[in-house]
């Protein structure tokens, strides 16, 4: 792998890992389409590093909230143990079934794509009117990403206004839930490293730094999009970018 591949790859997660688009399914997709060959561990980790120093960055003004009102920490936690616990039985099994199904993975883009566009938000409720149904329920919902081509942000972001919740405020609840989640998928893969393979620092840096920015530019742009739009854009392009896949990999043979 070279810089340049770093690069196009941090870029690739710093968008798609906010966006309710699926990083996972763009990355597994992408790769065999650029031609950058099979995932690394040092390098996967590095890139969630990235994009998880975006999402800690881009929440400073709005940790104020966590301490005047430390309740919806609390629900924050509470929305974390269902991922966590699945993750920690599951991941590498979904992985290891799912990872190299594309016409699923294309499925889940395009199946959760079409739920968005017609999904009606009914959203009033604010985060400090969030309690532990509401928060458990966003926990089990995120537990479903595991699947790539469900999308970590998408499933909370669906799960929080089908409850009701308003749309910047359930971005705000999907960013402080990445924090959880993104830190927890960090620690492991730093606890994992011993066993993998190393990837020079010019290689590492580049893609950091690309996935750090561009994570920080789509935590901006989600807050606006859905805030404006709700999800209708993002499952447009989900049902596109899943054709499009799928029509890729069949002309390939």
């Amino acid at each position: 792998m070279t810089a340049f591949h770093a690069i196009i790859l941090g870029i690739i997660q710093g968008i798609t890992e906010f966006f309710p688009i699926s990083s996972s399914a763009h990355l597994i997709l992408l790769r065999p389409v650029l031609g950058f060959g099979e995932p690394d561990l040092w390098f996967d980790v590095f890139l969630h590093g990235g994009t998880l120093l975006a999402v800690f960055i881009f929440l400073i003004p709005h940790y104020w909230r966590l301490f005047r009102k430390p309740l919806e920490m609390v629900w924050v936690l509470v929305a974390t143990i269902p991922a966590a616990i699945f993750g920690i039985l599951f991941e590498s099994k979904v992985e290891l079934a799912v990872r190299s199904n594309v016409p699923l993975i294309c499925s889940l883009l395009m199946v959760v794509g079409v739920i968005f566009l017609f999904v009606r938000d009914r959203g009033w409720k604010k985060l400090e009117d969030i309690r532990m149904r509401e928060a458990l329920l966003i926990g089990l919902a995120r537990a479903l990403a595991l699947l790539p081509g469900v999308s970590r942000s998408g499933i909370t972001l669906l799960m929080a206004l089908l409850l009701g919740i308003r749309r910047e405020d359930a971005v705000l609840f999907s960013f402080f839930l990445s924090l959880t989640t993104l830190g927890g998928a960090f620690a492991k893969g730093i606890m994992e490293l011993h066993s993998a393979g190393g990837v020079s620092l010019r290689v590492l840096a580049p893609g950091f730094i690309a996935a750090f920015i561009c994570g920080m530019i789509a935590c901006f742009f989600l807050l606006r999009v859905v805030k404006k739009k709700g999800l209708v854009p993002f499952g447009y392009y989900r049902i596109v970018f899943g054709v499009a896949m799928i029509l890729f990999f069949l002309i390939r043979g």
